[in-house]
């Protein structure tokens, strides 16, 4: 049905008939006593045929013409079909024996001006039709180039997520292999939330912080005493939903460079949220004599994936002091 609706010739269709129709009422509210309703609607319609005619030509000259920049043979060829829609409407309204009495000069004057008024007003819904389409094939286009980007940059996130825990579980399983092995087992529960969150657009806050609960436990079995771990998931309305891993580099981020195996260290990490915003904070301590190669992959993924899921809806704060590393991060769905 809509197929069928989305075709010019039915359209166009509809919206003369819309407007016959609307004159017809017109008529039929100020009709007088003795007069015929259907042959006052017939005339209306009589003399609409040669007006819509002239429409479709001056689409056709314009599209031959105006729409190649050849201006004066737009113009001259508009004129002519002006002045030949006039000579077809005399002759009906002759034919009908309408206007008679009034002077010849003056029925010239109207129908030019009816005419001229017929074609603008339909060039101009023309325009704007076509402004309307543009618009929306624009926003389809940035759509899908957002969404095209948005899955590139999930698919930048496995890989980094991998290199980084293989390098700790590497690490791990040359001082306790069994430790090693329970790393990979974590590893592998991390990865199956980690899937299937990566291929959906939403999920919900609680399943998001199943994974997070998950890669935490992976990452305790790596901690020492020395690490000072919290964490606050209170309070959590379970109803909102989120686009999945935007928290998660975060918090290996706040591992991989605020943990030490000697040093004294600490990850704070807190997500809370309310009826329509949640609230994200991990600190970590700075581990000044750490070697760690830097590529902010996974930050700078995070950071663009949040401009283009929630523009205008979400507050990034990261700071920095001699001994913290801060990351506050407001969304509102």
């Amino acid at each position: 049905m809509i197929t069928f609706l989305k075709k010019r010739w039915v359209y166009h269709s509809l919206i003369w008939l819309a407007i016959i129709s609307f004159l017809s009422i017109i008529i039929w509210l100020e009709v007088d006593e003795g007069e015929i309703l259907s042959i006052e609607i017939t005339k209306v319609v009589l003399i609409f045929i040669p007006m819509i005619s002239a429409v479709y030509a001056h689409f056709d000259i314009k599209e031959m013409f105006f729409d190649k920049r050849k201006y004066k043979p737009y113009i001259l060829y508009t004129l002519l079909l002006i002045f030949i829609t006039i000579l077809v409407l005399r002759l009906m309204y002759d034919l009908l024996g309408e206007r008679e009495g009034i002077p010849d000069l003056v029925l010239w004057l109207q129908d030019f001006t009816n005419v001229c008024f017929f074609l603008v007003s339909t060039t101009g819904f023309q325009y704007v039709k076509r402004g309307l389409i543009n618009q929306y094939q624009l926003q389809e286009l940035r759509a899908k180039t957002a969404e095209t980007e948005l899955n590139a940059l999930k698919a930048q996130i496995n890989p980094h997520f991998l290199f980084n825990t293989l390098n700790n579980i590497y690490a791990i399983n040359k001082i306790d292999s069994e430790q090693g092995g329970e790393m990979l087992l974590e590893l592998s529960e991390v990865m199956r939330y980690h899937l299937r969150f990566s291929k959906m657009k939403e999920v919900n806050l609680e399943e998001e912080l199943q994974l997070i609960k998950a890669y935490i436990e992976l990452e305790k079995l790596r901690l020492t005493k020395n690490c000072e771990l919290i964490t606050t998931f209170e309070p959590i309305n379970e109803r909102l939903k989120i686009a999945p891993l935007l928290f998660l580099p975060f918090i290996e981020n706040a591992f991989k460079h605020g943990t030490h195996p000697v040093q004294k260290s600490f990850v704070h990490l807190s997500i809370t949220s309310t009826e329509n915003k949640v609230h994200f904070e991990v600190s970590n301590s700075i581990i000044h004599n750490k070697k760690v190669v830097k590529t902010n992959i996974g930050l700078e993924n995070t950071k663009r994936r949040l401009d283009i899921i929630y523009p205008k809806q979400h507050d990034l704060k990261i700071s920095e002091t001699d001994d913290r590393y801060i990351v506050n991060l407001i969304i509102e769905i």
